[in-house]
């Protein structure tokens, strides 16, 4: 089944057939960094000549345009390649977690029906059976030297010849790519991003926070997650370099910061933490650092003013391409805790439950509309129709709006734990709780965390006489969960607190789990 956006917002014909913007980068400034990683870099028309060798070889293996290709994406060279030759061979990209487990990843290639996997770096995970992987990083990439500023010097690189299949898509709205986003029930749903949504959005952020020809833009987030795609798409669509992090180590972010003369850093606030305790002089040399994933406190803004470190607070989800309403750092300064507007041509709304719009400074739901909204989630219409309504996006996520028009987010999605950056669903970890013999009823909620936004906790009924401990729940768990997933607190109740309707109150349990000397939580 070939992804196919839906025809709401913009029109095809209001904004041009697509272009292949890597392509036009690789014409205008071939000389140019285009990505640097790991003591090597490539100029825009060695990225180009290389996405013209991989999509040749996509295609030599059937590949079809608007065929789902899954993509395992550490944070390498090889990886940015896989993304642009995916798009090159007109097929869709699916992005996959390189933290899941197997039983996980297995579903998400199952889910999406994608025959092949594009490694783009390090060794192929275990795939599903009738799955396979094309390797990327059989070339070694060419040394330079990425460590001055300014930019390396020019040197003569010529394109590869164009004689290799190549099919660009026809329209900005063909389905760039189809990425995984954690809910609060069931599985992880599959969001469709047109390359419509990505080129609003990267044209809407540029007139945000601004764009210089030097920039250079230190990437540390995951490419499987929408805020990666989206430095990698706003780096091609601007010419200027994207940076690739060494790791996620603070050390490592630093010297990154340092020897590459980055200009430009997307951080979660647990990073941003680290960097302030670890280097902030590292941080002085950004022109800014766009802080998105949880939610800033003002203690952390006001560190890293008082480190004379400029932030942007900013708002976003996969469903909206990433970034959706950003904060300026002079009103952030004035403003702590606030995400600012939306970015143009977007338009953020708050509702109450009854589905009128909310006076400033009263609490409801963050509804979304404007070109960089999804079209829908993957084989999910149930899920389409509950999250888009008439083109809005319901996000789910719950906030104000101040007197000045400037949004303030009070929960990310109902039940949702980021930690560390990271979305976690509890459906999905109560399920692998109850599926240890000893466990009868699991809740699993997210504590608050000065260095992670959250960590994940879980409250337990046993079943009649059993008596593991925590440490042997949390072990089982990490069989089948990634990392960032397993609980990192587990306590045993006699009951779980309910509503009058049976449904589990969770902010009791929140509360119970916090408590210095816990007692079994009451029911409503």
């Amino acid at each position: 089944m070939k992804p196919t956006p839906d025809a709401r917002r913009l029109t095809p014909d209001t904004v041009g057939p697509t272009p292949d913007w890597l392509a036009d980068q690789a014409r205008q400034r071939p000389h140019a960094p285009a990505v640097i990683g790991a003591g090597a870099a490539l100029t825009y028309a060695e990225l180009d000549a290389w996405a013209t060798e991989l999509a040749a070889e996509l295609a030599a293996h059937g590949i079809a345009p608007g065929e789902p290709v899954g993509a395992w994406l550490p944070l390498t060279i090889d990886s940015v390649v896989a993304v642009h030759a995916i798009a090159r061979a007109g097929a869709v990209l699916v992005p996959l977690n390189t933290r899941l487990t197997t039983d996980e990843l297995a579903w998400q290639i199952g889910h999406v029906g994608a025959r092949f996997v594009v490694v783009g770096g390090g060794e192929a995970p275990v795939l599903p059976e009738g799955v396979a992987a094309i390797m990327r990083g059989a070339r070694s990439v060419e040394r330079s030297d990425t460590s001055r500023s300014p930019l390396p010097a020019p040197r003569p690189t010529p394109l590869a010849p164009r004689s290799t299949p190549h099919a660009p898509p026809a329209t900005l709205h063909d389905i760039q790519s189809i990425v995984f986003t954690s809910g609060t029930s069931g599985q992880p749903k599959g969001a469709l991003l047109s390359f419509a949504n990505q080129f609003w959005s990267a044209l809407a952020s540029a007139l945000r926070i601004g764009v210089l020809p030097g920039d250079r833009w230190l990437c540390p987030l995951p490419l499987y997650h929408v805020g990666g795609q989206a430095i990698v798409w706003r780096s091609v669509l601007y010419g200027t370099a994207m940076i690739l992090a060494t790791s996620s180590r603070v050390e490592d972010l630093a010297r990154d910061l340092r020897e590459h003369a980055a200009t430009l850093i997307s951080l979660v606030p647990t990073q941003l933490h680290r960097l302030l305790d670890h280097d902030a002089d590292a941080l002085r040399g950004v022109r800014l650092v766009l802080l998105g994933g949880a939610a800033a406190t003002p203690e952390l803004m006001a560190r890293a003013q008082a480190a004379g470190i400029r932030v942007a607070p900013t708002y976003g989800l996969t469903e909206s391409a990433s970034q959706i309403a950003t904060q300026r750092p002079e009103d952030a300064l004035r403003k702590p805790g606030s995400v600012g507007k939306a970015l143009p041509w977007s338009r953020i709304r708050v509702l109450t439950d009854t589905g009128a719009e909310a006076a400033p400074g009263t609490p409801g739901e963050f509804v979304i509309d404007g070109p960089t909204v999804f079209h829908g989630y993957w084989r999910d219409v149930s899920a389409t129709r509950s999250a888009l309504r008439d083109g809005v996006l319901h996000t789910g996520d719950i906030g104000y709006v101040d007197d000045e028009g400037d949004l303030w987010v009070l929960q990310r999605r109902t039940d949702l734990i980021v930690s560390g950056g990271e979305n976690v669903y509890p459906a999905e970890v109560e399920a692998v709780l109850a599926d240890h013999p000893a466990v009868a009823q699991a809740c699993v909620v997210g504590l608050a965390d000065a260095e992670w936004g959250q960590r994940v906790a879980a409250a337990v009924v046993l079943a009649p006489g059993a008596t593991p401990t925590e440490a042997e729940l949390i072990t089982f768990a990490r069989q089948s969960l990634a990392g960032y997933k397993v609980p990192r607190i587990v306590r045993f109740v006699e009951a779980l607190p309910l509503t009058a309707s049976g449904k589990v109150l969770r902010r009791v349990v929140v509360e119970f789990l916090l408590s210095p000397c816990p007692s079994t939580p009451s029911t409503a």
